[in-house]
């Protein structure tokens, strides 16, 4: 069972803050403790609600978002930066943000960033640069996407994955199948890492298990995805949404 996530919502667009206060209640493991207008009033709600996560813009009067990250000591909630302006993107990742989202913000990416949230504190104090064989992983080692080629370590060889012929991505605490038509690649990655090197347009997490391609998708039945392999892949209870926009598209 996913664990129940609080936030705080530090923009100073009425509209802006709004929108994210919908998005929170269509999440039922998600809960808004409160809304400030500036960064200045944040302060003092953050060092009383403690927050796990905060939905935080960068450009504000007075107190930037930057500045306020600045703030923080070795503590502190998880920060998706919200913005309108994406040359604030490095500066927000400079300070280990957890993700970046650019207005206007679409659901399905907001539900992305969150997740990526869910990860980070799921894997507090894991390790993830120890590959399979109980080595050392160098920069060499580490799966990297060059155009549309996936390269990740199994066993003791780097393999080249294409992700056009990924059909899907299961997770397994620290590892992932990658099913292709004719085969299966193991390899050392986090299912966030994993969501983050591969495309958006092209593939769409459905829960904390499984990433699909979204052309691989015969059909939705229910809360279930049939795959054209005829794999069945449960839908989460908070990517239901999601799957309900993609089936309208």
């Amino acid at each position: 069972m996913e664990r129940n996530l609080t936030c705080l919502i530090i923009d100073d667009e009425p509209l802006a803050r709004e929108l994210i206060k919908k998005f929170v209640a269509r999440v039922p493991t998600l809960s808004c403790l409160g809304e400030c207008n500036n960064a200045i009033e944040a302060v003092t709600m953050i060092h009383n609600q403690r927050p796990d996560v905060i939905f935080l813009d960068i450009n504000m009067p007075e107190m930037t978002g930057i500045e306020l990250l600045k703030s923080f000591t070795a503590t502190r909630p998880q920060i998706i930066v919200t913005t309108a302006y994406p040359n604030y993107a490095m500066d927000g990742f400079e300070y280990d943000v957890t993700d970046y989202l650019l207005k206007p913000i679409p659901f399905d990416r907001f539900l992305k960033a969150l997740n990526r949230v869910r990860d980070r504190i799921s894997n507090v104090g894991t390790v993830e640069s120890v590959p399979p064989d109980n080595g050392t992983m160098t920069n060499a080692d580490k799966p990297t996407l060059v155009n549309k080629f996936l390269w990740v370590k199994e066993d003791k060889k780097m393999v080249n994955v294409n992700t056009d012929e990924i059909l899907y991505v299961e997770g397994m605490k620290d590892y992932v199948k990658i099913f292709l038509p004719d085969k299966m690649v193991v390899t050392h990655i986090t299912m966030s890492r994993m969501e983050q090197l591969l495309p958006d347009l092209d593939f769409i997490r459905v829960n904390r298990s499984y990433i699909v391609r979204r052309s691989a998708i015969v059909a939705v039945n229910g809360n279930t995805i049939e795959m054209v392999n005829k794999k069945e892949v449960p839908i989460g209870i908070n990517y239901r949404d999601i799957i309900k926009d993609i089936s309208r598209e």
